[in-house]
């Protein structure tokens, strides 16, 4: 009787195990660095313009930087190789071509074999096939993919937060926003606060402030610059005197509308510098109109990294903290 109870817890723990290995409860974390992509494709199917098209999606350019940077660090590598530890990478396409698929799809799923995963399956009966689905998904694709960076972002920001700032921020400007604990207060008063976090590659950081609003005009390209120039003049001084920070006009600010927690967002993506030093790098402001002050809210996100064009993950960051804000 003793064996065979021995027998039955045996049977029991192996059951569990089996379970997690199988995927169906316990899901692993997912391995490798933000940014970085794995596309499952065979060589002939690399080579044809679908999956040509695919690459040049994935390694387009991130708008808005100093130096030229992709969306995403993509490896390709042959289904003979897509191994167990390759199911768990962070961003993964996986794509079929072939005249036994059933189903001609490009499907998108989360979690699939890890936490936090952003997968997309593609299956076509032929390259011509493949070549128009990804044509028509490009955008959603590319969408999907960014929208999982900033989640995870977001995840860390509301796992470890500033409490002191989540307050100074809710006081002063009357909005929820997930501020990191790596943030710190460098400057603050009553309409204007610098959020920062020193590091040895450099910096990065959030601009808070309001505008008046003024009619539909405030959210214009140019009014919106001429306030964000002032205003960085007054504060924000440089490493030597009569420096400030200010916006580098010599190249192209992009503008952009969106709806954010269905809150109507006005973005601007372009390059800051010090003026009278040799300082800059990239931002991204968004400004967002509170009706219940008849302000306009802006957060203005910024980057210095010199050494190394690796700033897209940190304006990613940067980004995704904006994402969190919710008016009180």
């Amino acid at each position: 009787m003793r064996l065979l109870q021995y027998l039955s817890f045996f049977t029991i723990l192996l059951t569990i195990y089996s379970c997690k290995g199988t995927g169906t409860g316990y899901k692993p974390n997912v391995g490798g660095k933000a940014g970085e992509m794995l596309v499952i494709m065979d060589d002939k199917i690399k080579s044809s313009p679908g999956g040509q098209e695919l690459q040049a999606l994935l390694q387009d350019t991130y708008l808005g930087l100093p130096q030229e940077e992709p969306h995403f660090k993509m490896s390709v590598a042959p289904h003979r190789s897509f191994s167990s530890f390759m199911k768990t990478i962070r961003n993964l396409i996986v794509v079929n071509v072939g005249s036994d698929v059933t189903e001609e799809h490009v499907k998108y799923y989360k979690d699939r074999w890890a936490k936090p995963q952003a997968m997309v399956s593609i299956s076509a009966k032929d390259t011509a096939k493949l070549h128009q689905l990804i044509e028509e998904h490009q955008l959603r694709i590319l969408s999907f993919f960014n929208k999982a960076e900033r989640d995870r972002n977001i995840a860390s920001y509301k796992k470890y937060p500033s409490d002191e700032l989540v307050k100074l921020v809710q006081n002063q400007f009357a909005v929820n926003l997930n501020v990191p604990a790596s943030l710190s207060n460098k400057k603050s008063n009553d309409s204007f606060l610098w959020m920062n976090e020193a590091a040895d590659w450099g910096f990065q950081g959030m601009f808070m402030y309001e505008i008046p609003y003024v009619g539909e005009g405030t959210f214009s390209k140019e009014y919106l610059l001429n306030k964000r120039d002032s205003i960085l003049h007054k504060n924000v001084p440089g490493p030597s005197d009569g420096s400030y920070m200010t916006t580098e006009h010599q190249f192209p600010v992009i503008y952009k509308q969106a709806k954010i927690n269905d809150i109507e967002v006005v973005e601007l993506r372009g390059l800051w510098k010090v003026q009278n030093d040799m300082m800059g790098g990239p931002f991204v402001l968004q400004a967002r109109l509170n009706p219940k002050t008849n302000t306009v809210v802006v957060t203005d996100g910024f980057v210095y990294s010199p050494e190394k064009p690796d700033k897209r993950d940190k304006v990613r960051q940067v980004e995704a903290l904006m994402y969190t804000l919710k008016f009180r």
